[in-house]
């Protein structure tokens, strides 16, 4: 089973399924994410690299 993380705080989605509908949550911002915005874990590696450079790597986001 693959992971997915929201595209705001980076923490692992959870994932929600019934009647035959899947759909993720984040529990921190307490948002449904679409499938469109959400990352994969290279995706996320990706953006927390980008912002470690952009931002510092003390920056909590």
């Amino acid at each position: 089973m693959e992971y997915y993380y929201c595209p705001k705080c980076l923490d692992k989605l959870e994932r929600l399924s019934g009647c035959g509908s899947v759909g993720y949550i984040c529990n921190s911002c307490k948002n449904l994410i679409s499938r469109k915005q959400m990352l994969t874990l290279q995706e996320m590696d990706e953006e927390k690299r980008r912002r470690r450079e952009e931002f510092g790597p003390d920056t909590r986001w």
